[in-house]
């Protein structure tokens, strides 16, 4: 679990210098963002948002698709999601100090704000698209993004969305379990 937050902040020689399992973790997180970036679905997703958004809209729909399956998590998991966001906030407790500091930063501001159980909610998917659109500013000043521009985008093609999301997401599951089973397989 906590290989797949750390994917996002640390490079190559950073990940050489963490535990096993959160390596693992990082090079499943790393295939299933290749297996999602190539994903007819969720490409047909990004061309629904307004062009207008360019190469962010890929970042928006990534982050509805989290919006769409914390509205249908009982749809995907048999725990409900108020006890996974509270196992998975328990466990990145207890591994907080493996983290690298950027990581650490992020897994911080997730636990306190709720933000795995906030994403079900208008206003969760609204919060998290400002902070994106914040670090986006501050990372890429030249080409900041107000991406909560995207929500009636999102909301006109709510449908379609999730009619592409409800594609997507069983073959994802699928894809993942295939790839975890490979990485821990002996040998």
């Amino acid at each position: 679990m906590l290989g797949g937050i750390v994917a996002d902040f640390a490079r190559n020689p950073e990940i050489a210098t963490l535990p096993d399992d959160v390596q693992r973790g990082v090079r499943l997180h790393r295939l299933i963002d290749g297996f999602t970036d190539r994903h007819a679905a969720v490409l047909r997703s990004i061309t629904r948002v307004s062009p207008r958004l360019g190469w962010y809209s890929g970042i928006v729909i990534d982050i509805y698709y989290d919006h769409m399956l914390a509205r249908n998590w009982e749809r995907y998991s048999n725990e409900a999601l108020r006890a996974f966001a509270d196992r998975a906030h328990a466990t990145l407790e207890e591994q907080f100090a493996v983290a690298t500091p950027d990581a650490q930063h992020f897994i911080r501001r997730y636990i306190d704000n709720d933000d795995m159980f906030s994403y079900a909610t208008a206003e969760g998917l609204e919060r998290t698209l400002i902070r994106v659109s914040r670090t986006i500013a501050e990372r890429i000043p030249k080409r900041p993004m107000w991406l909560p521009d995207s929500i009636p985008d999102l909301r006109a093609a709510e449908a379609e969305l999730a009619a592409d999301f409800h594609t997507f997401y069983p073959e994802l599951q699928a894809f993942a379990a295939q790839q975890r089973a490979e990485l821990l397989r002996p040998g």
